[in-house]
């Protein structure tokens, strides 16, 4: 695949996180985020195990490839309940750039452990995206916006979230070709599952269904999560992973742009100067 299939992967998988991840704010308010994000993997299994049957159950095999996934599904989970967290409780267009600096995670981890040497321009990115970062968590939101649950809670989740996601998104490659784009979405999503209903086993939250208004929610964010994700696993098969990677860590422009003009979110000075240092960073990221 060359660079136009790698923009376009890329791009479709943010657009589906970004757009799906506004829906998933305006449900965690409503019901809470540990019981959206459960639903939510139900629902994307639904519709990724047909596809996975359907065009990849020639090549499953009980490798260490699969066990690689179960591992790397555990790791999703996490790092999806600190985000659903963060929307809960903080402001949507701070803990949204926040977590979607994750490539700054993928590109060191990536330096540290296939000795990529990022060029000049990815370089200047991962730093912005790091400025961007210690702004965001030092800024308090602004006056005019709906106060937040709790602001510092929510950074603090987006900031784990990122950080789960990077390492996500980086051993990804390694699992990806050998399981195939489809089932491997589906694998996690089985691991996600089979975590969130130990936890409600536990006690740890109920899983009644959703009302109504939640579930046509829902709904659209499973399909939503589950284009992105099969988008992103489908592009670094043969692609770029530097390239999709980044490019899918834009998904925040769209959830910032849906909140700016549906919730009327505002930002104080230093929060658009963070924002703007994330958007370009990730972008620098992306240049070859």
């Amino acid at each position: 695949m060359g660079a136009a299939s790698d923009l376009v992967f890329g791009l479709t998988a943010a657009l589906g996180y970004g757009t799906g991840d506004f829906l998933a704010r305006q449900a965690s308010h409503r019901i809470g985020h540990v019981r959206v994000l459960f639903w939510m993997e139900l629902g994307s299994l639904v519709l990724l195990a047909p596809i996975a049957f359907a065009f990849e159950r020639g090549g499953w095999s009980l490798g260490s490839s699969i066990l690689a996934v179960a591992g790397l599904g555990v790791v999703s989970v996490v790092a999806s309940l600190f985000l659903y967290k963060a929307f809960e409780y903080g402001v949507l267009s701070v803990v949204s750039p926040l977590a979607s600096s994750y490539p700054a995670v993928t590109a060191a981890l990536a330096v540290l452990f296939l000795g990529d040497r990022p060029g000049a321009f990815a370089s200047v990115g991962i730093l912005a995206v790091l400025a961007g970062i210690v702004l965001l968590s030092r800024s308090e939101a602004h006056p005019d916006n709906p106060p937040p649950k709790d602001a510092r809670v929510g950074v603090m989740s987006a900031f784990l979230a990122f950080a789960g996601y990077g390492v996500f998104y980086f051993a990804l490659d390694y699992v990806v070709t050998d399981v195939g784009p489809a089932s491997t979405a589906a694998l996690v999503r089985v691991v996600a599952v089979a975590v969130l209903l130990a936890a409600a086993a536990a006690r740890a939250f109920r899983l009644d269904p959703p009302p109504r208004a939640v579930a046509r929610l829902v709904i659209p964010i499973s399909a939503l999560d589950t284009l992105a994700f099969v988008a992103y696993n489908v592009g670094i098969v043969d692609g770029s992973v530097a390239i999709v990677g980044t490019l899918s860590g834009l998904f925040s422009a769209v959830t910032v742009g849906i909140a700016a003009v549906v919730l009327r979110e505002r930002l104080t000075r230093f929060q658009y100067a963070a924002v703007v240092a994330i958007f370009l960073g990730v972008v620098l990221m992306a240049v070859q």
